[in-house]
């Protein structure tokens, strides 16, 4: 018998355990469907115009956060789509998430009615805990523990302001804590993960705990970032296995690379103000890769993040040191 890799049985694993994919959409451990396809706000140059696109495009989950400085842009294209009746306000899934800056247990629920009036919306579908680093305004660390966020994350719940809580940029020994301090458990880890920082060890972790991925900076280093890189040849998206399979399956590279994300069972979260490009990128679900495909597209891992938050990393809770 053919000795599976690690990357191979980490695959297996995280696939696997997956409780339910239903036709476009995964179900959560809260019992919520969530789209198994994002689109992402993050420095985008023309938010309203862009998430219309998004969503006449096909796109139903749209992934928002405070700290990106756009919600209210964002919320004038929901309207414009809602009012146009390109889609009803339940056919929507929107997810924040709480700022660094308000961890403290008294910040968290104006922080998200804060969100709210910004997207002009009464409540979001999850809710995420951007990250288990605090600082203060001025950006200066602070030792807030996120098990006590993550408690008043609970009653925001509670209270019908955000239908899933989960987290964002945690790692295995972090949301550990909240499995075994708190009452719920994250619904969703949103974490990097892309061909160049495939995440294997932390995706199969949270697969293992019933927590769905979803997968930022999907593209990560096929997309030219950082000269002092150069030495480690990451793939490009004119990589000679990628255009392999790109003609195989008469698709683009981009979407070789999406496709690939999807297949692990995690929810990408592409961002662009091109409108080919908004369309392209969730133009992937007539193909699937094979087992054998997706674990050769792990092998171009150069286990480097293309966020590593190094302006946090005194932070006491800083979570990028482990998986």
């Amino acid at each position: 018998m053919r000795e599976l890799t690690r990357s191979t049985l980490l695959t297996l694993l995280a696939a696997s355990l997956l409780v339910s994919v239903d036709g476009c959409k995964i179900k959560l451990n809260d019992g919520n469907e969530i789209p198994n396809f994002a689109f992402g706000t993050f420095r985008l140059k023309t938010p309203t115009q862009s998430i219309i696109r998004a969503i006449e495009a096909g796109y139903r989950l749209i992934d928002t956060a405070a700290f990106y400085a756009n919600e209210e842009e964002i919320g004038k294209g929901i309207r414009d789509v809602i009012e146009r009746g390109i889609v009803t306000r339940d056919e929507l899934f929107i997810s924040g998430k709480l700022p660094n800056t308000n961890h403290s247990k008294e910040e968290v629920i104006p922080a998200l009615k804060l969100s709210l009036r910004k997207l002009g919306l009464e409540y979001l579908d999850m809710y995420l805990i951007h990250s288990p680093m605090a600082t203060t305004g001025e950006g200066e660390n602070i030792c807030l523990d996120y098990v006590e966020t993550w408690r008043e994350m609970e009653t925001a719940q509670k209270l019908g302001l955000a239908r899933s809580i989960g987290v964002s940029n945690f790692n295995s020994k972090q949301i550990n804590r909240i499995l075994t301090l708190c009452d719920v458990p994250p619904a969703v880890n949103q974490i990097e993960v892309n061909p160049t920082y495939p995440n294997l060890a932390l995706v199969a972790y949270c697969k293992v705990n019933n927590i769905a991925v979803m997968a930022y900076s999907p593209f990560g280093y096929m997309v030219p970032r950082r000269i002092d890189l150069e030495d480690f040849s990451p793939p490009r998206f004119d990589d000679p296995y990628l255009v392999k399979l790109a003609n195989k399956y008469g698709k683009k590279t981009s979407q070789i690379a999406m496709r690939y994300l999807v297949d692990r069972y995690l929810i990408p979260i592409p961002r662009s103000d091109n409108p080919t490009h908004i369309q392209e990128n969730i133009d992937v679900y007539d193909f699937k890769l094979t087992t054998k495909e997706i674990s050769t597209i792990n092998t171009y891992d150069i286990n480097t993040k293309v966020y590593e938050f190094g302006f946090l990393k005194n932070n006491v809770f800083y979570s990028f040191y482990q998986s």
